[in-house]
């Protein structure tokens, strides 16, 4: 079994979406964080508003986002 290596996410890092549409399912609770990305919003500034880091992970790498430091 491999072990799978978390890292953390910089706070300061800037977030930029990279979908037009948003990809998850209507009505659910991911839709609804999802809808809370803005271009330009740091990783700080998304948790604050209801965002969750485990989103954002999931998020970049499925290729909805991307971070730039």
């Amino acid at each position: 079994m491999s072990e799978v290596k978390r890292r953390r996410v910089n706070k300061q890092a800037k977030i930029k979406v990279l979908v037009e549409e948003n990809p998850k399912r209507n009505n659910t609770l991911a839709a609804d964080r999802f809808a809370l990305y803005e271009n330009g919003m740091t990783v700080e500034e998304y948790v604050a508003a209801g965002g969750r880091t485990g989103d954002i992970a999931h998020d970049v790498a499925a290729g909805y986002i991307e971070l730039e430091d």
